[in-house]
């Protein structure tokens, strides 16, 4: 009579040769016994094939650096729901500063002066927009999945090849605005366009030219700190971003106003603005230091 399929589990080593002979040498016997001494088989086995796993797991070449990237993974999901409430605060908090600022600077100017500083904002939205150039999307993408999946080293190469396309960015329009704002405005002029008349007669403003040291410097300074500041949000560091970031704005709240009672006038407040953006930018190049320095991985 036929036997019914058994479903024998196989181990690594001495079992794989061993198992075909129960069935020989039992000549057909019981199933009980023939499970039996395959449990006991299974039981003298367990010893040397843990040590073998073991030794394999250490000779395995990146094992270390999936279980570091397994581990960055898990801290990262830990991370987010903290971090995303942390982000929607400091955003909260920047809008209200801003809205400060603003209520600041109507009452303690000129309507002239006010314009002066509306035209310089408008000034300076304009050129970060350019200057950011996509690299604060790029790095919210890409840096959460090259870091769960590479760990540490790779991110750090990451953002090390972005930083310095930032700063190649930045000195680039910080040239143009200090030294060929005309040149460039004839440029934008010579587009057939609507209105590219009237920016190019933006760019030509003597007031927005008297002023463009200062906002150079708060175009570097803001290039910088957004930069640093989406790395933070896309590693769930937004603790940091939320304590250095209101403790700037803050203090960008009391240098205006001080600055405005002084009678220093809209250069005062744009000289402060510029400044602090530096400071913030100073302050994540510092914190994050350690991990700009990280040695990169063979992950390109």
């Amino acid at each position: 009579m036929l036997r019914p399929l058994r479903l024998v589990r196989f181990v690594t080593g001495q079992l794989e040769s061993e198992t075909p002979s129960f069935a020989t040498e039992n000549g057909g016997g019981s199933e009980v016994e023939d499970v039996q001494k395959l449990s006991d088989t299974q039981e003298a086995l367990a010893p040397m094939n843990s040590e073998v796993a073991v030794k394999d797991a250490n000779q395995t070449p990146g094992n270390s650096e999936i279980a570091s990237s397994e581990i960055e993974a898990r801290h990262l999901l830990k991370r987010t729901p903290n971090s995303y409430l942390l982000n929607q605060a400091y955003g909260l908090w920047v809008f209200i500063s801003l809205f400060l600022l603003t209520i600041i600077v109507t009452r303690k100017v000129s309507v002239e002066q006010y314009g002066v500083y509306a035209i310089a904002m408008a000034a300076f939205n304009t050129i970060a927009y350019i200057v950011a150039f996509g690299l604060e999307d790029a790095i919210t993408t890409f840096a959460p999945r090259v870091f769960a999946e590479h760990g540490r080293g790779a991110v750090a190469d990451l953002i090390r090849r972005l930083l310095a396309l930032r700063f190649v960015i930045l000195a680039a329009s910080t040239i143009i605005m200090l030294f060929a704002m005309p040149v460039l405005a004839n440029l934008v002029a010579a587009i057939p366009l609507n209105g590219s008349a009237a920016l190019a007669a933006g760019m030509r403003d003597p007031q927005l030219l008297g002023h463009i040291t200062p906002i150079a410097i708060y175009v570097i300074g803001n290039g910088i700190s957004s930069l640093f500041t989406s790395v933070c949000a896309s590693l769930m560091r937004m603790r940091f971003v939320f304590i250095v970031g209101s403790a700037t704005q803050l203090a960008l709240l009391v240098m205006s106003f001080v600055v405005l009672q002084l009678g220093w006038g809209i250069n005062g407040v744009l000289w402060v603005l510029a400044l602090t953006s530096l400071l913030n930018g100073l302050a994540f190049v510092v914190w994050l230091a350690p991990l700009l320095f990280t040695q990169a991985t063979e992950y390109r």
